[in-house]
């Protein structure tokens, strides 16, 4: 670096013979080839070198004095291990396409690569992008695959589709009824997953998981027909919720109904630094050893099969008895099950909590040491007791924000409150545990269906035998008694919970909860 003023615009990259090399933005240099020559004014200053999540930061102090140049090496080193994990952000945009943010199409390859992206999905607003050239003619051809997607930007929410044939018609995105549009979406060629975006975030006036479209209790559709996108943004770094914690419950309440809906990361990224690509993010169990030719029907089925984990900032991995991992059915338990948890993170990150839930419920909630250095933040076995009814099965660890300016979390993009404590985390998608040994998973919401056929809804009876089960099969039993006329606020129901277990009553309380609104 030199003592002199950058010679390119705060929007365009560095060029060489013409071909852009840098993306540059103030405080910011995302660089293709590992090195990089800036013009700074005489000072002092603070560098970082980094390249995303899984490697370390470098940090040097440095004088500039007028008319001098330094060279500086920073040297990283790879931290996270993620063998057999591919790094995905299934929402990327570029404002070549978008028309929005300020990254080029050119300047996205190079902040990919600068971030480990190693799947990025296309996804510019009902157009359809093909990285495939711009990350050769930016060199950068080794370090992902590229993936054809869109955003279907309707007046009634937004969805990710991927992959997408190159050449295809995009979908009509004047299309507001959801079952017509999901048969719009999944006729486009080569679709395999469908993604709803942050469903908590209005756009056009609606919002999908609006009070009215969506009861987060049970995972109803309040408008009636049923839910069939296969997966769900539960942390889009770009548009994060006040309560980092409220897209998660919803996603839970969508298993606890019944549906197979994989929760992803994203970065929803429309800019060079603004927000950072990659930031929120999936890792996908599949083969990661090349890069540059990640097999996308292998990818795509591990996101059909929920074998997928969450990271903004942590990763989390997690077994039962050692031998079933996430997207597994763990069947042959015996008494008690072993639960093992890990979580992983950059020597900069650190974590400070693990919670295991089991059908959305919190039943473990362990608070660790918040020193940060350890890869390994830490690794929790918990022994629990095998139900007698199925469970699904998911960790979520969370730490401090990162304090450094090279990976800083946004705000919220919509905030619902004041009060914003920025958090890192991690998760994983379900492990679904066959507790009642029939070889075959059943929800919340099938276990409430049976029990209100069999005892029907007499309050007495159908307390008694909601003691068997948890929290969750109470609240969709609830909502089945609601149906049939009878008011889980009625007199008779209240009399009935008074004797009931706890669970019992938090489940129809949580209910009623959202009858009231």
């Amino acid at each position: 670096m030199e003592d002199s003023q950058p010679s390119t615009s705060d929007h365009q990259p560095s060029t060489i013979n013409h071909q852009p090399v840098l993306a540059l933005r103030p405080g910011v240099v995302y660089t293709g080839s590992g090195t990089a020559r800036i013009g700074l004014p005489a000072g002092d200053y603070t560098i970082y070198a980094s390249r995303g999540f899984e490697y370390s930061v470098r940090t040097q102090q440095l004088t500039l004095p007028p008319g001098r140049s330094y060279p500086l090496p920073m040297r990283i080193r790879r931290e996270v291990p993620t063998p057999g994990m591919v790094a995905c952000d299934t929402h990327v945009h570029t404002f070549t396409y978008s028309h929005h943010g300020d990254a080029t199409i050119e300047e996205r390859m190079l902040t990919l690569a600068g971030e480990g992206i190693e799947l990025p999905i296309a996804t510019d607003h009902d157009i359809l992008t093909d990285y495939s050239e711009p990350a050769r003619r930016m060199r950068v051809q080794d370090y992902f695959t590229p993936v054809i997607g869109d955003e279907v930007t309707t007046e009634a929410g937004h969805f990710n589709i991927f992959p997408v044939q190159p050449g295809s018609r995009v979908p009509d995105h004047r299309i507001t009824d959801w079952p017509k549009l999901m048969e719009e979406l999944r006729a486009t060629p080569g679709v395999r997953v469908v993604v709803l975006n942050h469903p908590r975030n209005i756009h056009n006036n609606f919002q999908p998981f609006a009070e009215k479209n969506f009861n987060p209790v049970t995972g109803e559709n309040r408008r009636g027909f049923e839910f069939s996108f296969d997966a769900i943004e539960v942390a889009n770094s770009s548009a994060l919720q006040s309560d980092l914690m409220l897209t998660f419950h919803d996603w839970l309440a969508l298993l606890n109904y019944g549906y197979r809906v994989t929760a992803v990361g994203s970065s929803d990224c429309h800019d060079v630094s603004r927000y950072i690509v990659g930031q929120g993010r999936s890792y996908v169990l599949c083969d990661d050893s090349h890069p540059g030719k990640i097999n996308i029907e292998e990818a795509c089925q591990s996101f059909l099969k929920g074998r997928v984990l969450v990271s903004l900032g942590l990763l989390v991995q997690m077994s039962v008895d050692d031998k079933f991992g996430v997207g597994d059915l763990a069947t042959g338990l015996g008494e008690l099950t072993r639960v093992t948890v890990t979580v992983l993170g950059p020597s900069w990150a650190r974590a400070d909590r693990v919670e295991l839930y089991a059908n959305g419920v919190r039943i473990r909630d362990q608070h660790i040491d918040v020193a940060a250095g350890p890869v390994e933040k830490t690794r929790i076995t918990w022994m629990i007791p095998r139900p007698a009814y199925d469970t699904h099965l998911v960790a979520i660890a969370s730490g401090p924000a990162v304090a450094g300016p090279y990976w800083p979390i946004a705000k919220p993009y919509q905030p619902s409150s004041r009060v914003w404590e920025p958090r890192v985390l991690g998760a994983t998608n379900p492990i679904w545990v066959d507790g009642d040994g029939d070889g075959r998973f059943t929800p919340p919401r099938a276990y409430a269906k049976e029990i209100v056929k069999r005892v029907g809804v007499d309050p007495k009876k159908l307390v008694a035998e909601l003691a068997k089960y948890d929290e969750s099969v109470a609240a969709q039993a609830a909502s089945l008694c609601q149906a049939t006329g009878r008011d889980v606020r009625s007199a008779e129901v209240e009399e009935a919970l008074k004797t009931a277990l706890q669970h019992v009553k938090r489940g129809f309380a949580a209910y009623a909860n959202t009858q009231q609104k």
